[in-house]
């Protein structure tokens, strides 16, 4: 088995953001934001996603860096529309397209080369979920971000409940990442409060962020909440990204470098700051505009 090795999983994007009255297309998706940091951290780092043959060059920017890319066929590449509100640190959303769903038999040539899974689904049906059913049945590390599952497309805009798929995700995941406002929605949902929902799901730790301006937390097994605070930002250009490049950078530094929760959260609420400053991962590297 590689040393120091993850496999991201998820839909590789091509997003168009729209912000200040300005328009820009560029690659997307966890696969990407996390890919990224991943490899910049010296992680051995591996890309399972679907992109339409049509589309293949748009993971130009994977390829350069050194990631090896598992990309299967689809008709579709996952496309969003991002209306980005920089001043206000929101954001809505639009899915046009959406790619087929990652199957179990791309992910299971992974499996025994790598030591850590990074699930990255941008919707409910982003993942078979035949793949999340395998994965309780192997021995990894394995790391979620919600957000695909707290998502539901109505005339292709995105609105927010909790799918059903995201009990599968959840008993599946070690470590959870949830914007404040997703995890409310579960706990809601769930009808449990956060100790509830981490026993249910045995669930290592939590890690919930606020926005780009006030930080958040990680929450332990023992019940322990250990608040982080946002490191400012003196000129933000995009925060597109950068939670992905948050827990990415908190993976690394946690469970690759050994450092303890409050180390590991100011590291990464640094490298979030970085990237909303437009200096960790480019626009220009990521720009798809021809």
């Amino acid at each position: 088995m590689a040393e120091k090795s993850v496999a991201v999983i998820g839909s590789a994007t091509i997003d168009r953001i729209i912000q200040e009255g300005k328009s820009v297309c560029r690659l997307g998706g966890v696969v990407t934001y996390g890919g990224l940091t991943f490899k910049r951290h010296g992680i051995e780092t591996v890309v399972v996603t679907n992109v339409a043959d049509r589309d293949k060059s748009i993971l130009k920017a994977l390829d350069e860096e050194g990631i090896r890319i598992l990309r299967g066929h689809t008709e579709n590449t996952t496309l969003f529309i991002n209306y980005v509100d920089i001043y206000t640190d929101s954001r809505w959303q639009e899915m046009p397209a959406s790619a087929d769903p990652i199957t179990a038999e791309q992910v299971v040539r992974v499996l025994d080369d790598i030591d850590h899974l990074h699930i990255g689904a941008l919707h409910p049906f982003d993942i078979d979920q035949e793949v999340i059913e395998s994965l309780n049945r192997q021995n990894l590390l394995v790391s979620m971000d919600v957000q695909g599952y707290i998502r539901y497309r109505e005339n292709n805009r995105i609105g927010h409940r909790v799918s059903d798929n995201l009990a599968g995700a959840l008993s599946c995941a070690d470590i959870v990442k949830a914007d404040e406002t997703e995890l409310a929605t579960i706990l809601d949902s769930y009808k449990m409060n956060m100790a509830e929902l981490m026993r249910a799901y045995t669930i290592d730790e939590m890690v919930v962020t606020a926005g780009a301006r006030h930080g958040g937390f990680i929450r332990n097994s023992a019940g322990d909440e250990i608040h982080y605070d946002a490191e400012p930002v003196d000129t933000p250009v995009c925060t597109v990204g950068a939670g992905d490049v948050f827990f990415a950078s908190y993976l690394v530094n946690r469970f690759y470098r050994g450092k303890d929760i409050p180390v590991s959260s100011k590291l990464a609420a640094s490298l979030a700051a970085c990237q909303i400053e437009g200096h960790h991962i480019s626009a220009k590297a990521l720009s798809l505009e021809r």
